[in-house]
């Protein structure tokens, strides 16, 4: 089981006093859902240098919801077809613990309808597994306000 830290603990000296004050902050955590090489690929993506600071990986929906819920990520990346259940199914339940957080959805068969539905279902947006990986990556860096 990987454990990810929910903050960082920063110390930095303040000129007033010569005091130490600490400084928290949150860690940018993106959970990516799947188990095919796409999601592996973007993984890579998010791994370097995209302004995340963890990223964790579950291969179907049931263990992305333990960890969605243990984690507090502030994204999840997910595929549309899951080995458990579909990508809609996984939004709709993230949705329904509570969990107020961006999803983004990736499938090999975009169409206007899926999204569509998937936006009905509480994902942000859904990209194309065949389109460009590394938009996702931008769009993933704005809607969690990283520059």
């Amino acid at each position: 089981m990987l454990l990810v830290p929910v903050v960082s603990l920063e110390s930095r000296r303040k000129r007033r006093g010569g005091q130490a004050l600490l400084e928290v902050k949150a860690l940018r955590t993106v959970l990516i859902v799947g188990d095919d090489n796409t999601l592996r690929k973007l993984r890579t993506l998010f791994d370097n240098g995209s302004g995340f600071d963890a990223c964790v990986e579950a291969q179907n929906g049931v263990e992305a919801l333990d960890k969605a819920k243990s984690l507090s990520p502030n994204l999840v990346v997910l595929d549309f077809l899951l080995p458990d259940m579909t990508g809609l199914e996984l939004a709709e339940k993230l949705r329904a613990s509570a969990l107020e957080l961006p999803i983004l959805m990736l499938t090999t068969d975009y169409s206007m309808n899926i999204e569509k539905i998937a936006l009905s279902c509480g994902v942000s947006a859904v990209f194309s597994k065949l389109g460009d990986l590394p938009a996702l990556v931008a769009n993933a860096r704005a809607i969690c306000g990283i520059k």
